[in-house]
C-alpha cells in the first residue's frame, strides 16, 4: 500500500506522518509552518523523497513565499522528475511569472509518455478497492483482495468473478499483498487494518487454493501497531512479509506456527513491496527512503546505491525479473512501472527504464504479478476514495477494477 494512503510510517526515531492532502489548504504564512516543519523532519528521514519537494514548494507558494516555492520546485524540475505542475492550484499565481513560466517548461519538457500496457482483465464490482493481486500459475486464475470489502475475489480463465472468501471470513480486514506457492498449492495474503492510523491486529493468512479453506492465520510479533503489507516466498516455502507501520520484516519457516522477526522494528521506515533473490540470500525492499537489500542469514540491511538520476522513492509493489527489478511507482511523480538494471554484484542500480507511464488508466497503480515475460497489475485501486477510517468517501469516483499487462521483454 502507497505511503501516500497509509501516511503513517515509523522510522528509527518514531517518526509519524500526518495526511499531507489533509494539511495542503490554502493558508497564511503562519497556518503553513507547521506543515513546512513536518515536511522537514520527513525529509530528515528520506531525503530523496522528490514528491516531498514538490510538496514543500506547493506549501511555501500558499504561504506567498514565492523564493523557496522556486528553489524546491528547481530541485524537482532538475532531477527530470514527472508531475503535473500546470494541473495544481497551489502554483497558479506562482505559474503567471517569469520564473514559473520558465519551470513549468522545465516540467513539462520532463514527460514521458510510454503506453505499451494492454486491458488483461476487468471486474466490474466497481467499490472493491483492491491492492494486493496473484495469478495461479496451473489454472491461470486471477486473485485481487479488497481493502473495503475485506474480502479475496477470483477471475478465472473466462473472466467469471466469484468471491473466493467472504468479507470479513476468518477475521479478514483489509486485504493487501497477495503471492501463490504453487508447490503447496497456497494462496498467502496479508490483512490489516484500512484505517490509516489503528492498533488493531494485522495476519498472514495461508488459504488452499482448491477448497478456499483456511490452513493458517499468524499475527504479526511483537507490540503492535502492525500492518501486514507485501510477500515474498523463496523456492523453499519460507514466506517474508513486509510490516509497514513497525518499520520491520518478518519471516514464516515451514512447518513453523509463528512469524519470527528478520528485520528489527525500525529498521526501515515503511516497508512495503519486496522481492527474493533466486538463491534465496537476499530480500529486496522498497521502503519510504526507496530501496533496500535484507541479508536473510543476518536481518541486515542496506541500502541500494543508485545514480542520482534515478528515482527510487515512492514505490509500492517489487518484483525481479531476468535478474532485474521491476517496481510499481505511485507517487513522488508519474505513476509509471520501472525497471532498475542492477549491476552484477546486485547491490547497486545501474540505470533506470520507465516501462509504461502517464496511462490513463492508472488511478494509484499498487502491485501486480509476473507471469510469462510480462506484468499484470492493478491499475486503478482507487485507493484516494478511501477516508482516513478506511471508509469509502460520499460521491467518490470509482469504476471497474482494471488489470493492465504490460511487457518485459525489450
Amino acid at each position: 500500500m502507497p505511503v501516500i494512503m497509509m501516511r503513517r510510517i515509523l522510522s528509527p526515531v518514531v517518526l509519524v506522518l500526518p495526511l499531507l492532502s489533509a494539511l495542503a489548504v490554502p493558508g497564511t504564512a503562519q497556518e503553513e509552518k507547521p506543515l513546512v516543519q513536518e515536511i522537514g523532519r520527513m525529509l530528515q528521514v528520506a531525503p530523496d523523497q522528490r514528491g516531498l519537494w514538490v510538496e514543500m514548494a506547493a506549501a511555501y507558494a500558499r504561504a506567498g513565499n514565492d523564493t523557496e516555492a522556486v528553489r524546491w520546485l528547481g530541485r524537482a524540475v532538475d532531477q527530470k522528475l514527472d508531475f503535473d505542475l500546470a494541473d495544481n492550484p497551489d502554483f497558479a499565481r506562482l505559474l503567471a511569472k517569469p520564473e514559473g513560466k520558465a519551470l513549468l517548461a522545465k516540467a513539462q519538457a520532463n514527460r514521458r509518455v510510454v503506453q505499451r500496457g494492454k486491458v488483461a482483465l476487468r471486474v466490474p464490482e466497481k467499490d472493491l478497492i483492491p491492492e494486493g493481486i496473484a495469478k495461479d500459475p496451473k489454472t491461470g486464475d486471477f486473485f485481487l483482495g479488497s481493502l473495503l470489502k475485506q474480502k479475496i475475489v477470483r477471475i478465472d480463465k473466462a473472466g467469471k468473478v466469484s468471491d473466493f472468501t467472504a468479507s470479513g471470513q476468518d477475521g479478514l480486514q483489509g486485504v493487501l499483498g497477495m503471492r501463490i506457492d504453487p508447490a503447496t498449492r497456497t494462496l498467502w495474503a496479508c490483512s490489516g487494518p484500512a484505517a490509516r492510523i489503528s492498533t488493531a491486529p494485522s495476519h498472514l493468512f495461508r488459504y488452499d487454493l482448491a477448497t478456499g479453506g483456511l490452513k493458517g492465520k499468524y499475527e504479526l510479533p511483537d507490540k503492535p501497531p502492525h500492518l501486514c503489507n507485501d510477500i515474498a516466498i523463496a523456492k523453499g516455502g519460507e514466506v517474508f512479509v513486509t510490516d509497514s507501520t513497525a518499520g520491520a520484516v518478518h519471516r514464516l519457516r515451514p512447518g513453523k506456527e509463528a512469524l519470527e522477526t528478520l528485520a528489527a522494528p525500525g529498521t526501515l521506515a515503511y516497508p512495503n513491496g519486496l522481492a527474493i533473490s533466486s538463491d534465496g540470500k537476499r530480500l529486496y525492499v522498497a521502503d519510504f527512503k526507496g530501496l533496500s537489500f535484507v541479508d536473510v542469514a543476518t536481518g541486515k540491511v542496506e541500502a541500494l546505491k543508485y545514480p542520482e538520476a534515478v528515482n527510487v522513492t515512492g514505490l509500492d509493489g517489487l518484483y525481479l525479473y531476468g535478474g532485474q527489478l521491476v517496481a510499481v511507482q505511485n507517487s513522488s511523480g508519474a505513476e509509471r512501472i520501472v525497471r532498475f538494471k542492477l549491476n552484477a554484484a546486485k547491490d547497486a542500480i545501474l540505470s533506470e527504464e520507465i516501462l509504461e507511464s502517464r496511462n490513463p488508466l492508472f488511478k494509484i497503480p499498487t502491485t501486480g504479478v509476473i507471469s510469462g515475460a510480462s506484468l499484470f497489475v492493478i491499475a486503478n485501486s482507487h485507493l484516494d476514495s478511501l477516508d482516513r477510517e478506511g471508509r469509502l468517501k460520499a460521491g467518490a469516483p470509482l469504476g471497474e477494477a482494471t488489470i493492465l499487462e504490460i511487457p518485459l521483454g525489450r
